[in-house]
């Protein structure tokens, strides 16, 4: 009779209707109630994420969020303890549960994570990003190869510096770059920066734009290159638009673009093949083929791509 009692108690106790009653229910006993991770005892033997470091959750786009929840922890890379609930939510509700996640972010001014999109081969991201890149340029008559380091500082900046390095001229020159987010909405994103390289003293302020229009991604990139010496290089207008779409919602998906590249009068198209090597999407590699549209005399097809790794993520699965 008591088992009956306790069970009809249960029946009668009114279900979580709303997402934050859904949350404080089920999601609380490991994320706590302001998402924060502490809890007095301890639910799974991971640490949970902490919702509340704007850091850690901002530069993540809604998609990642509504994979981890509708498939759980190991479809991101992230910790089997992460149950999958796509069976027990609506689209909707998932959608529901990773507005309520970004709440908890108190701090107002952190770029959406819905406009970290993929990178191209040639045009500057406007997301603030810490990264480490290779990348490499290979034609018929030379190679060369760009190692760059991004560092993120502050809630929209980023410093980096780039070491290029030339099959027949080796290291002759260091770019070091600034750039910080001007403007930034859903789904769209403005930076700008400026680029010095030593010791040419080349002065190179930019402008970098990215935008979402359905499934596809629009990046955009406008530099121009003043020399404080002229007869170290010439003034140059570089220009970079490209357009690329995902195959799939997961962080490891394949993305295919096209860009199309220029440098004052010179023009070239570059589609390109850019794939996630982990399930994190923290490791990721870019395979691409420059055609120059003019001046194929002087000009080369090149075999160019990236080598790309998220430092501060994880780059295989938690346990």
């Amino acid at each position: 009779m008591i088992l009956l009692a306790a069970f009809a108690l249960g029946l009668a106790q009114p279900q979580p209707a709303t997402i934050p009653e859904m949350w404080d229910a089920w999601c609380a006993r490991c994320h706590a109630q302001d998402g924060s991770g502490k809890v007095p005892e301890p639910t799974i033997t991971v640490e949970p994420m902490d919702f509340t470091d704007c850091k850690v959750t901002s530069p993540e786009p809604d998609a990642d969020w509504e994979l981890a929840i509708s498939h759980g922890g190991p479809a991101v890379g992230l910790s089997n303890e992460m149950p999958a609930f796509g069976d027990s939510l609506t689209p909707g509700q998932i959608r529901g549960f990773v507005a309520h996640m970004r709440m908890m972010c108190k701090d107002d001014g952190w770029p959406s994570g819905n406009t970290n999109f993929p990178r191209p081969v040639f045009t500057t991201k406007a997301f603030p990003e810490n990264e480490l890149v290779l990348l490499p340029a290979v034609s018929h008559d030379t190679a060369e190869i760009a190692v760059v380091y991004e560092r993120r500082f502050g809630k929209r900046s980023m410093w980096e510096v780039v070491l290029p390095v030339h099959s027949r001229d080796g290291v002759d020159e260091v770019e070091v770059a600034v750039k910080h987010v001007l403007h930034s909405t859903g789904s769209r994103i403005l930076s700008g920066g400026l680029e010095v390289v030593v010791p040419t003293g080349v002065i190179e302020p930019f402008l970098v734009f990215g935008t979402a229009i359905g499934g596809t991604y629009l990046q955009a990139q406008t530099k121009y290159e003043w020399p404080a010496r002229p007869e170290k290089a010439d003034r140059a207008f570089v220009y970079n638009l490209y357009a690329g779409r995902d195959t799939s919602n997961a962080p490891n998906t394949w993305t295919i673009g096209v860009e199309l590249n220029g440098e004052n009068r010179e023009l070239a198209l570059t589609p390109q093949l850019r794939k996630g090597l982990t399930k994190t999407g923290a490791l990721g590699a870019s395979l691409g083929v420059q055609v120059p549209l003019n001046q194929r005399q002087e000009r080369h097809t090149r075999v160019v791509g990236y080598l790309l790794w998220e430092y501060l993520e994880p780059v295989r699965a938690r346990p």
